[in-house]
């Protein structure tokens, strides 16, 4: 009975020792977090890329509940980091631990404006690195309101063919500003930026078209759009209002 008692005890006292060490190292990463400016927010993410800068204002609705509904469905009310992203990382690292898949997690839109800005160098997330970019990204949303987060976002995504931002990739695509586009347009555009090498309406239109149309579902699912919309918008061709490289 003494010896259990004595390794409970101990079993605690590491447990103790091993809390404080990791308070420690969480402290000491947070204090050694880069700083990010409003200007970097607002830079070009490759100052060689086009960008064709869009306000705020100019952001049309529909465009902003796509990329939401598709990307972080608690953006607007959360605080600035994606819960469900979060405990998806925990659990799945853990398992990665025991060669149970691999590590992931859903980053919120403003996790991903951090790392476009402090960390686009950076190939593979370190613990501290993924420490910092949960701490900027808190920290960006008290800040900043969720309308300039957005801004920044949306103006910092790189949508292939050199172009950055979704008005960018609008005016290369369909020669029109997004606020121009129709709601089948604007769900193709905010599906481009997960992986826009591979999401290429020139080259792989039916690849786009099941990007965009899981846009469509996700703001069907969200309340965004009605049934009847959703069913439309995903019978319109992926190449509606394209318009052919010259």
């Amino acid at each position: 009975m003494r010896i259990i008692k004595r390794l409970f005890k101990l079993f605690i006292l590491l447990f103790v020792l091993a809390a404080v060490a990791g308070g420690i190292y969480v402290w000491i990463t947070i204090d050694d977090a880069p700083t990010i400016t409003t200007a970097e927010l607002k830079a070009k993410a490759n100052p060689e890329g086009e960008q064709t800068y869009i306000k705020s204002a100019d952001i049309p609705d529909r465009y902003r509940q796509a990329v939401v509904s598709t990307e972080d469905a608690t953006f607007e009310t959360n605080n600035g980091i994606n819960s469900d992203g979060v405990k998806a990382l925990v659990e799945s690292n853990i398992k990665a631990l025991f060669g149970h898949g691999v590590g992931r997690g859903g980053s919120s839109i403003t996790q991903q404006l951090v790392k476009l800005t402090a960390f686009k160098n950076d190939a593979e997330p370190t613990p501290k690195r993924k420490i910092q970019e949960l701490y900027l990204a808190y920290h960006l949303n008290k800040v900043y309101s969720k309308n300039q987060i957005f801004e920044f976002y949306v103006n910092k995504i790189y949508e292939g063919y050199n172009k950055y931002g979704a008005e960018t990739i609008s005016q290369f695509y369909y020669q029109k500003p997004l606020k121009a586009l129709s709601l089948d347009q604007q769900s193709t555009i905010a599906g481009l930026g997960q992986s826009p090498s591979v999401y290429n309406l020139y080259t792989s239109p039916k690849t786009v078209k099941e990007r965009r149309d899981i846009v469509l579902l996700s703001m069907f699912n969200n309340g965004e759009i009605s049934e009847s919309q959703y069913k439309q918008a995903t019978k319109v061709d992926i190449k509606h209002g394209l318009v052919q490289p010259s």
